[in-house]
């Protein structure tokens, strides 16, 4: 058990999207260690401050009609919390366009593009089919995955590439599209635990989730399938041996935590666990190539 202090120090931390924050700008410098790009920490606190703002915007907009009885720990502090997350959710959104317009223009509409499939995904835009209802675009069948996966790989790596690309910086165009397609099966497999927890609840809601599409055994299957494609594709890329291995560590530690029946699945396991492995790949890379 967590002291009281720790448990409410991580609930801050997790469920007001500080975390999943810190962890898109740590997969923009990903990017940058892996393309060899001059970082840009203008770039990195867009990501920060945008990511932060479009998960609360999301949280508080699926609000629940009585969040206090809701079964997840999450939900409940949230909503207690509500007044001051539209705060930092506003400070973060302002921070977000005040530096997004020190970018190059088709960086900054790239930035707004993410912003507009971020609102996208959550507000009630696609009419359901049968009922006098919209909702968003995580509506549409088996979109979700897939969805977020694109999201994550044009924040964290198309932006910094654009902004490097219009400095006038030399980038490695088969290197970018590598780890686009690296940053997307890794995104897309670590999501899929998380559709097979909310199973029952999107069944109630009517979200065609691929669990809920496949049934929860193929949902996983297919989350392991993903992670085994994105190792194998780093083993044999061209990278060097000590960069290859930090990534596949970091990659099979996902996939322990995802194949691990006896790991409590409790919202710590998601939510610091699963997401903290995309700050683990930086922190990998990182040391071995400032090492």
């Amino acid at each position: 058990m967590l002291p009281n202090y720790t448990r409410r120090f991580l609930d801050m931390l997790l469920f007001s999207n500080v975390f999943i924050a810190c962890c898109a700008v740590a997969q923009g410098g990903i990017t940058y260690l892996l393309l060899a790009l001059p970082v840009d920490y203008t770039v990195l606190t867009i990501l920060g401050c945008a990511t932060l703002a479009l998960y609360n915007f999301s949280m508080i907009l699926a609000r629940p009609q009585r969040p206090e009885t809701s079964p997840f720990r999450r939900v409940r502090w949230v909503f207690r919390h509500e007044r001051s997350l539209w705060i930092w959710t506003g400070l973060a959104l302002v921070i977000a366009l005040v530096l997004g317009l020190r970018l190059h223009m088709p960086s900054f509409v790239l930035l707004g593009v993410m912003g507009a499939m971020g609102l996208a995904y959550n507000l009630p835009i696609v009419r359901v089919a049968g009922e006098q209802r919209r909702a968003g675009l995580r509506q549409i069948t088996g979109l979700k995955l897939f969805y977020i996966g694109l999201v994550w790989v044009m924040s964290s790596v198309l932006l910094p590439v654009a902004e490097a690309y219009h400095d006038d910086i030399t980038i490695l165009w088969p290197h970018v599209w590598q780890l686009m397609a690296w940053v997307f099966l890794f995104v897309v497999a670590i999501t899929i635990p998380f559709d097979i927890r909310d199973i029952y609840q999107d069944r109630y809601y009517g979200l065609k989730t691929i669990p809920v599409l496949f049934g929860e055994r193929k949902a996983l299957v297919l989350s392991t399938a993903l992670l085994v494609v994105q190792m194998g594709w780093v083993w044999f890329s061209d990278y060097p041996l000590d960069v290859r291995l930090a990534l596949v560590i970091a990659t099979a530690a996902c996939l322990f935590l995802i194949l691990s029946p006896p790991i409590k699945k409790n919202e710590y396991y998601y939510f610091l666990f699963l997401d903290g492995t995309m700050l683990l790949q930086f922190v990998a890379v990182w040391l071995v190539l400032r090492g």
